[in-house]
């Protein structure tokens, strides 16, 4: 080897070392910001340090940026919140992807499962506001940040749990503006597939037999003094309609819970609105001797 071949690659070594610690140094700052409390100072430092495409293959950087964007999510609010959670999301499931020897996945994957159940948080507080756009999204993203860190993951029971949620709020909006068909047929998809997860799902299939009920007797109460007798035969022949499709899954509802008056109630005005009276009368036996059980177990 030349002499000058010597000093070609010593120069090198040189170069790639100093590289080195300042790489590193790099990295060390934006963790002292970090604990130092200087979330934003911390931030632009590992930003940084995520552009240099030496850096961006260690984990103990995507662990960092991770918590670092963690943190900063919780004195954020609505949008800002929603990127920077995603971002944290990222860097805690690329730290451990990166992560050959395990050395971090212990405070990773908790982390990174914590930033998915405040999804799915922040999707329960959208439907207590009655902001179902944002609550599908928050929670579709919710399931595939799970599916992301472990694609078997199943999550069928809140899958159901959250569509007759999601379901409700739908039929909440629908009653303040009965003009809007539109959430109507939200709220009988969302149920719809509820009960494709779950056939017998009680709550599914009384809401929704609920819903075409109400909707029948909605359209009934339309009729006015102005409407003709074709208009009005019309009418209640869409409202039957309705009925009819509500007895189907209030009988569902009933006999998985026969001792529910909520049901029993429902099937005798539905039999009732079919004009099936000898059906009617026969709910209406059920629930006055259900009534008289409840009354003679409290001794009145």
């Amino acid at each position: 080897m030349t002499m000058k071949r010597a000093l070609t690659i010593l120069l090198c070594t040189l170069v790639l070392t100093a590289l080195a610690v300042a790489q590193g140094d790099l990295l060390g700052k934006a963790n002292q910001k970090y604990r130092d409390g200087d979330l934003k100072g911390a931030r632009t430092l590992v930003d940084e340090a995520v552009a240099d495409q030496v850096l961006a293959r260690s984990p103990e950087l995507w662990v960092l940026r991770g918590f670092i964007y963690k943190d900063l999510c919780k004195d954020a609010k609505g949008e800002e919140a929603d990127v920077l959670r995603d971002e944290a999301l990222a860097s805690l499931y690329t730290a451990v992807v990166t992560d050959s020897t395990k050395q971090y996945t212990e405070s990773s994957v908790p982390a990174y499962y914590y930033l998915a159940k405040t999804m799915y948080n922040d999707a329960a507080h959208a439907l207590n506001d009655q902001d179902p756009a944002r609550a599908i999204g928050l929670y579709d993203k919710y399931g595939e940040a799970l599916r992301r860190m472990a694609p078997d993951t199943v999550i069928t029971e809140r899958d159901i749990e959250f569509g007759n949620a999601l379901g409700t709020v739908y039929v909440k909006l629908y009653a303040q503006d009965r003009k809007r068909q539109e959430r109507y047929d939200q709220a009988v998809d969302t149920y719809k597939r509820v009960l494709a997860l779950d056939s017998s799902n009680y709550g599914a299939n009384y809401n929704l037999a609920t819903l075409y009920y109400n909707r029948g007797v909605y359209n009934i109460q339309l009729i006015t003094a102005d409407n003709d007798i074709p208009s009005i035969q019309q009418i209640q022949e869409v409202s039957r309609e309705f009925f009819t499709l509500a007895l189907p899954y209030m009988l569902k509802a009933h006999r998985m819970r026969p001792d529910r008056k909520e049901t029993i109630l429902g099937l005798e005005g539905i039999h009732y609105s079919l004009q099936d009276d000898e059906q009617s009368r026969h709910y209406r036996h059920l629930y006055e001797e259900l009534e008289h059980d409840e009354r003679k177990e409290k001794g009145q």
